[in-house]
């Protein structure tokens, strides 16, 4: 059952994104050239809903809250080949999902080297496991930092994000 809402919960927010204009590589070079932000707003919004919705269903025991260990030179790595694939192909894995289903062909070859990065980071990682786990400061959360149950990180994070969205953004843009 998890994994149908799962699938559902996913189609829902690639329809939002679709409606959003988030596949839309016009439109996401115009909110990263800061002249339309409403894929921005978009992203925030995601985030804000998202982060409030995980731990509210952590808090009646209906998520699975597996926290991965921070690996500084790991998720380095990661954010660096994200970059390098966002500024090339000019989608988001998220968006770039959305777009294929659309039909872009762009798109759909991203998704495809998408794929075959991650086959091959599979195939090198037990090569690299040693320099990626020296960094390795376990399970850590703001939450956790602040000794705290994720919701009351989650909230304020949440309320900040709306005010950016609705003030700030609404404001200048």
């Amino acid at each position: 059952m998890k994994l149908v809402l799962g699938l559902v919960i996913g189609m829902a927010f690639g329809a939002i994104l679709q409606l959003g204009g988030a596949s839309s590589y016009k439109k996401i070079l115009g909110s990263l050239l800061l002249k339309d932000l409403d894929v921005i707003k978009l992203i925030l919004m995601s985030i804000a809903v998202g982060t409030v919705g995980i731990y509210a269903l952590d808090l009646v025991d209906m998520a699975n809250m597996s926290i991965k260990p921070t690996y500084v030179v790991g998720i380095t790595i990661a954010g660096l080949i994200f970059g390098v694939g966002f500024a090339v192909a000019g989608y988001c894995p998220g968006t770039c999902v959305v777009a294929a289903a659309e039909g872009k062909t762009d798109a759909m070859v991203t998704v495809l080297g998408g794929l075959a990065g991650a086959l091959i980071y599979a195939l090198v990682y037990p090569a690299f496991k040693g320099l990626i786990e020296i960094t390795n400061y376990g399970e850590v959360t703001f939450a956790s930092a602040f000794g705290v149950n994720g919701i009351w990180v989650a909230i304020p994070f949440s309320a900040i994000l709306f005010v950016l969205m609705f003030k700030v953004l609404k404001d200048r843009y």
